[in-house]
């Protein structure tokens, strides 16, 4: 198992005898304990090695997909879990957690398959019952979820989550009464649970019960200061009791902590457009757009905006991306016309209004008054009631680019040649890597108390720690001029340092004494890399800023900041790939720079050939993972990222929480 900043060290210790005898329960012992302390990563790792030497026992692959399960990798649960079901076909937990895996992946005929089987064999497990309550709820059968729930309180009355789930179910059945008593039952049972006191505050905001709503958003405020769930439902009540400054501060609040919560920003615009305050509005609505550029609601009401301050043509533009989203909105086609005849294309308005009158009488069947209805889809008051839209409250849609950003998700890095100090820390590091014959031949042989390592961590040394590595390789080039390793070894100190010119230089002269020098290609490569970065940063963020009254020329073509240039970083990467076909990170480097590059279907090959070579290339499954959400092919890359986490890589189910089972 790797490590998260996985290191590769090139030696011999990785013999034959080292895993010879593996304490199978301890390691069973301590994936158990990791789990049972919510250290969901660190189990998998444990779970992993004695799934390595014991495949045929079922628990260890039933807590993996447990730790999955919880960690939001709901294919690589489901696949655990199956597993354990194959390898044990009567064991009930793991139908009931199948189940749960495949409801979130909205599977819902195989989860509730799964939980009927596991009904079979434990048909008296109250808890089966409950999660099966609650993926009909999800299925909007309520009435079924019902009774599930009544069957699970049969069994046992003190679960108050039971409670909870049914008044749920009773409030979409519009049973406000029983589900408020529901609420009230849930929290006898446990005082400290807020989303019980949240449903009865929905419930009471529902049926316009304004002030207990508020008591119960500011009860869960006392017990969990700055709850933004509840401050945002605090100021949707305050909206309806005509509080818009007591709302707009809620709605503050809760961008302040989660600056990239969409249906806050949308419900914030929509008040400050009801104030006036439309340049606020704009803002707003735009950063709606940038979270999730698919929000009909939002071009809408950006478009209204750009209506009322009379850019028109702009207005056009967000209603005719509202009809692309939305080909049968009616109220956008009515605005659009109306935007249209301001500019005077009597002829568009027409059409537009002919388009809205006749999807109007379609979804109405001329149950109205057609000057009724047009005046109801025509205007934009009517929007107030998409202000409790069902939304993801906390994420969005998250594929924006402005999220993408946000949350600082970013590519493994390459793999590079360093140094690393021969201690305990080495010995340990190296029984996770792989030897490479020429590297592992000199680690050996050298009497310095340092050792080659490929890895894509940066290895933390000072300035006085590099210049003593640096006259290690001068006395070994006094000794003999034409020692190759000599020039490779001050390549590698220079370029941990990053003085990019001199350790170009010593991998020239590494390579002109040894043409076949595999790891003084690929390093040449990794230096010229970060040089071409280093070279096109100092561009962008050191040019000249000039203040003129006059109006900016077009910049010259010679002005203009180009993009790297790696072809000499490719043209390294493929000599590495000539001489030494068999090595993974020749080829994930490569499909880095092709990332760099843009060229993302070339990077998914060579990612891809690196998983070949190396199946356990943690780092190469992670960064395919993001180019196939890219590219927007989210079931490949889903099922990447899953494997990138069990094989070490925290950061995994971080992005799977964003992008998968949306």
């Amino acid at each position: 198992m790797k490590k998260l900043l996985v290191l590769l060290v090139f030696s011999l210790f990785i013999s034959s005898g080292i895993f010879a005898q593996v304490n199978i329960s301890h390691f069973m012992h301590s994936g158990r304990y990791e789990l049972s302390q919510a250290n969901y990563a660190e189990s998998i790792k444990k779970f992993n090695i004695v799934i390595t030497y014991k495949p045929d026992l079922f628990e260890p692959y039933f807590l993996r997909g447990i730790a999955k399960l919880y960690l939001g990798d709901y294919a690589g649960a489901e696949k655990d879990l199956s597993t354990a079901v194959t390898i044990h076909p009567l064991y009930s937990h793991a139908y009931h957690y199948r189940a749960i895996a495949r409801a979130q992946m909205y599977n819902y005929t195989n989860a509730l398959h799964d939980f009927h089987k596991a009904l079979e064999i434990d048909p008296f497990n109250p808890d089966i019952y409950i999660d099966r309550g609650l993926t009909r709820i999800n299925m909007r059968s309520y009435k079924a979820a019902i009774e599930d729930l009544d069957q699970a309180l049969k069994f046992d009355k003190t679960i108050a989550h039971a409670y909870l789930y049914r008044a749920i179910a009773k409030s979409y059945l519009k049973e406000n009464e029983n589900a408020i008593d529901d609420c009230n039952k849930a929290i006898r049972l446990d005082y400290f649970n807020i989303e019980a006191y949240l449903k009865r505050g929905q419930i009471y905001y529902e049926t316009k019960e304004y002030d207990k709503a508020i008591a119960d958003f500011e009860q869960i405020l006392d017990l969990e200061p700055g709850n933004s769930t509840a401050i945002f439902h605090r100021g949707l009540t305050r909206i309806s009791m005509g509080d818009t400054t007591g709302a707009l501060k809620d709605f503050d609040k809760v961008i302040n902590g989660n600056p990239y919560n969409a249906l806050t920003y949308y419900n914030r615009a929509w008040l400050k457009a009801g104030t006036k305050d439309y340049e606020g509005a704009l803002q707003d609505y735009n950063m709606v757009i940038g979270i999730n550029p698919n929000n009909v609601y939002a071009y809408y009401g950006r478009a209204y905006i750009h209506q009322v301050t009379k850019r028109y043509e702009e207005a056009i533009v967000d209603y005719s991306k509202c009809i692309e989203l939305f080909p049968d909105f009616a109220g956008a086609y009515l605005q659009r016309g109306a935007s249209r005849q301001q500019l005077n294309d009597y002829a568009g308005a027409q059409q537009d209004q002919d388009k809205a009158f006749s999807i109007i009488n379609m979804l109405n069947e001329g149950d109205a008054s057609t000057e009724a209805l047009m005046k109801t889809y025509a205007d934009s008051s009517y929007f107030k009631k998409l202000i409790a839209l069902e939304s993801d409250f906390n994420d969005g849609n998250m594929t924006g680019e402005l999220n993408r950003a946000y949350e600082g998700i970013e590519l493994q890095p390459n793999f590079t040649v360093q140094f690393i100090k021969k201690d305990k820390d080495f010995v340990k590091k190296q029984r996770a890597g792989y030897t490479v014959k020429e590297i592992t031949e000199y680690n050996m042989s050298n009497k310095e108390d340092l050792a080659f390592a490929i890895m894509n961590a940066d290895v933390s040394e000072d300035a006085e720690a590099l210049k003593k590595h640096l006259k290690i390789a001068d006395s070994l080039l006094r000794e003999n001029s034409s020692n190759y390793i000599g020039h490779f070894l001050k390549g590698v100190v220079n370029g941990m340092a990053h003085n990019y010119t001199n350790s170009l230089e010593a991998y020239e002269n590494a390579i002109t004494l040894f043409p076949k020098f595999v790891f003084a290609y690929f390093n040449r490569a990794n230096t010229r890399y970060e040089l071409e970065e280093y070279l096109y940063r100092e561009k962008v963020y050191t040019d000249n800023v000039t203040i003129t009254w006059d109006k900016i020329p077009a910049p010259r073509e010679e002005d203009v900041i180009k993009e790297p240039d790696f072809a000499s970083v490719l043209n390294d990467y493929d000599k590495v790939i000539e001489l030494r076909p068999n090595l993974p990170y020749a080829y994930f480097n490569r499909a880095n720079t092709r990332c760099r590059m843009k060229d993302y279907n070339s990077a998914i090959l060579d990612y891809s050939q690196a998983i070949k070579l190396d199946e356990e290339l943690a780092e190469a499954w992670f960064n395919r993972g993001l180019t196939y959400i890219y590219l927007d092919q989210l079931d490949n890359g889903c099922g990447d990222l899953s494997k990138a986490g069990e094989l070490g890589i925290k950061e995994a189910y971080g992005v799977i929480k964003r992008f998968c089972y949306k």
